[in-house]
């Protein structure tokens, strides 16, 4: 909850400013700080090309973009009138955490298959991933996210993460549940 305090006295003209405190408390509704529109379709909604097998279980990898991700990677496209436009998600060691991830705007020209890219695909938005980020982030979701703070690409709904920083970049995997999968 925010505690915002308001010092304000209307007064007549020519008159000297008195100035009072009176405190206005207001909170942020729990939904305004949400990812948006989640939802399990998002899986059967995103398309993969050149899919990858767990190295640990042989199962598929993927990921999802939410429709708020796909909806503002297209308006992007379209705004920077770049069909092959696409957002790159990358995972490193690093961060307070152990690992941080990346999402940065590229183009298709990264792309490469014979570098274990997966190339994922909803309602025009493109997401590129290589293997071993893929190993990581698998059954996670994109969204495209607007806070207080301000807004942008986020990963959500991350099964295999124990723990993350209040920057939300920097997470720990809980690696036994993720060799377990």
């Amino acid at each position: 909850m925010f505690k915002t305090v308001i010092r304000s006295t209307i007064i007549p003209a020519k008159r000297a400013v008195s100035i009072s405190s009176r405190p206005f408390t207001s909170s942020i509704h729990p939904w305004a700080l949400k990812a948006s529109s989640l939802t399990a379709d998002d899986f059967s909604l995103t398309k993969v090309k050149n899919p990858q097998l767990s190295d640990n279980n042989n199962l598929p990898l993927h990921i999802a973009l939410t429709e708020s991700a796909a909806k503002k990677l297209t308006k992007l496209a379209e705004e920077e009138n770049k069909d092959d436009l696409a957002l790159r998600l990358v995972v490193s060691s690093g961060g307070c955490h152990g690992f941080q991830y990346d999402l940065k705007i590229t183009d298709l020209s990264e792309f490469s298959e014979e570098n274990n890219d997966s190339l994922f695909e909803r309602d025009g938005g493109k997401v590129i991933v290589d293997k071993d980020a893929l190993e990581i982030m698998r059954d996670s979701k994109i969204d495209y996210v607007k806070q207080l703070i301000g807004e942008g690409f986020k990963i959500v709904e991350s099964p295999y993460t124990k723990s993350s920083c209040g920057c939300g970049s920097s997470f720990d995997i809980d690696f036994d549940k993720l060799q377990g999968q």
